[in-house]
C-alpha cells in the first residue's frame, strides 16, 4: 500500500511543527494533505518536559532570551502560555576566577579575526600559555570549547549566548525566561492547531529511504516492523544533519558546501527528602564545579540538576552503561567535592532520571561563513534544522530555519503555471492510491 500526501514533513520536533502550523496558517492546508512523521511515539524532539511534584524540568530545551530569541519569543506571546525569569543566571564561584575570566576575555576578542582557523585552546594558548588556557578554559563551564572543531570565533558566540557566561562578554544585559508549566504544554498546542486543521500525524515511523519517483517523492518508512510506503508531491526533512547523513541523499555533499558536527549532552537530575541546599544559599542559583559535574543547579527547594557536553556528557554516559549504583556513587562523590558540605556527607538521593543526547549539539563548522538557513536537494526536497543557523539555540535555531523552508516551498505554490513547469498542478489534491 502506497499512500499519498501533497506535503510530507519529516520530524515532529519544534521545527516540524512550526512547518505544519505555517502552511496551515498560508492557506495550504484547505486544500493540501500534509502529513507530519516522526520516529518517537510523541512529538517534541529535543524538547522533553517532565514534572517532578508541583516543578517541571525540561530534559531538552530550558531556557530563552527575548534578546537573542526573537521568534521564540513572539512564539511564547502568541500562546499565552505562563512563563517567568530564569533562575540560573547567578554563578556560585570563586568571585576572583570569574572576574579574571570576564577580563580575560574582554581583553582577547579584539584579536580574534587574526585566528579564524585556529582552536581557541591554541588561540588563548599563544597570549597566555598552555597551562593558564585551560585553566580559563575550565572555568567558562562548557567542555566543548576545548575541541580542535572549536574556533575562537565559535568559542565567543556560544559563550556570549549563555546565561551562565553571558557576563563575560557585551552581552551581559540579556534577559532569560523559561516556560513555568513547560515547553510540553507549547508543543501540545502547536500540535492541536495542526490537527485541527486536518494534518495528520504518523507517530513511530522511521525513515529509511527516498527516490524520486517522476514528479514525487517515495519515502520507505520503518512501522512497528512492517515497512510502509508514502508518495508525496514536496518533503521538507525537519532533522538534524546526523539523521540526514543516514539517509540515501548523499548528504551533506548534494546539498550544502559546508560540513557538520555534533557534541554530547547530558543531564541529571536528583531529588531529595529534605531541601538542604537552601541551607547552604544555593536555591535558584548555579554552582560551576571544577569536576565531571560541572554546572550543577538548585531549584528552589524543589531539585538539583546538572548539566554537563562532550567530555563530561561522555564519561556519565558511560557511568549509566556501568549500572546505577556506580552511577549514584559517582553522582554522590563528585557532589561532594564540589559542594561546601563542611564533610557532612550529601543527604539521601529520594529519585533520580537522566538524560542523555548523543548528538544535542549540532551546528556547521565555518562560523564566519554565511549559511543558508534551510537547505534544498536537487530533486527538490527541504531540510531545515537549527544547525542550519547560527548558534543561538535548539528553539530559536529551529524556529527560524522552520520559516526558510516554508517560505521556499509557498514560492512553489505561487509561482504561475506557464512559470511552474510540472508545478502547475500542485494545488489539485489527490486522493489516497494503491
Amino acid at each position: 500500500m502506497t499512500n499519498y500526501s501533497d506535503i510530507c514533513i519529516v520530524g515532529a520536533g519544534i521545527g516540524g511543527l512550526t512547518c505544519a502550523t505555517r502552511l496551515i496558517n498560508a492557506g495550504l492546508g484547505q486544500q493540501l494533505r500534509i502529513k507530519v512523521f516522526d520516529l518517537n511515539g510523541f512529538v517534541g524532539g529535543r524538547i522533553q518536559s517532565r514534572k517532578i511534584d508541583e516543578e517541571v524540568a525540561e530534559l531538552g530545551a530550558a531556557r530563552y532570551s527575548p534578546q537573542l530569541h526573537p521568534h521564540f519569543q513572539e512564539l511564547m506571546q502568541d500562546s499565552g502560555l505562563p512563563h517567568a525569569v530564569y533562575p540560573f543566571t547567578d554563578v556560585v564561584s570563586q568571585e576572583r576566577e570569574q572576574q579574571e575570566l570576564k577580563e580575560t576575555l574582554l581583553s582577547l576578542q579584539p584579536m580574534v579575526k587574526e585566528h579564524p582557523q585556529e582552536s581557541f585552546l591554541d588561540f588563548l594558548s599563544q597570549y597566555l600559555g598552555a597551562a593558564e588556557a585551560s585553566r580559563i578554559l575550565n572555568a567558562t563551564g562548557y567542555d566543548a570549547l576545548q575541541l580542535p572543531i572549536v574556533t575562537a570565533a565559535m568559542a565567543y558566540d556560544i559563550i556570549k549566548k549563555h546565561p551562565e557566561t553571558q557576563n563575560c562578554t557585551e552581552n551581559a544585559g540579556n534577559e532569560w525566561r523559561y516556560a513555568t508549566d513547560g515547553y510540553g504544554h507549547l508543543l501540545g498546542q502547536l500540535q492541536r492547531q495542526a490537527l485541527a486543521a486536518g494534518v495528520e500525524f504518523r507517530l513511530e515511523h522511521r525513515l529509511l529511504s527516498m527516490e524520486q519517483s517522476g514528479a514525487d517523492h517515495l519515502l520507505t518508512f520503518s512501522h512497528k516492523g512492517e515497512v510502509q510506503m508514502q508518495r508525496a508531491r514536496h518533503v521538507i526533512l525537519a532533522m538534524p544533519p546526523t539523521a540526514m547523513a543516514g539517509l540515501n541523499l548523499d548528504f551533506p555533499a548534494a546539498w550544502s558546501p559546508f560540513q557538520y558536527d555534533s557534541l554530547p549532552l547530558f543531564k541529571g537530575f536528583l531529588t531529595f527528602e529534605k531541601s538542604w541546599f537552601q541551607c547552604l544559599g544555593l536555591s535558584d542559583k548555579m554552582l560551576m564545579a571544577n569536576n565531571p559535574l560541572r554546572k550543577i543547579y538548585f531549584k528552589s527547594d524543589k531539585y538539583l540538576l546538572f548539566y554537563t557536553d562532550s567530555q563530561s556528557a561522555l564519561y556519565w554516559r558511560d557511568s549509566v552503561e556501568q549500572g546505577e549504583e556506580i552511577y549514584l556513587e559517582r553522582v554522590r562523590r563528585h557532589l561532594e567535592e564540589a559542594l561546601p558540605l563542611m564533610g557532612k556527607p550529601l543527604p539521601p538521593i529520594q529519585s533520580h532520571f537522566y538524560k542523555h543526547w548523543p548528538h544535542g549539539v549540532e551546528f556547521y563548522l565555518e562560523p564566519e561563513a554565511k549559511h543558508p538557513t534551510a537547505l534544498v536537494h536537487p530533486s527538490g526536497i527541504i531540510a531545515c534544522s537549527d544547525a542550519y543557523t547560527s548558534h543561538c539555540g535548539w528553539m530559536e535555531g529551529s524556529l527560524t530555519s522552520a520559516r526558510h523552508a516554508c517560505q521556499l516551498l509557498q514560492e512553489r505554490y505561487q509561482r504561475r503555471p506557464e512559470e511552474a513547469g510540472d508545478d502547475d498542478t500542485l494545488a489539485t489534491p489527490v486522493a489516497e492510491s494503491a
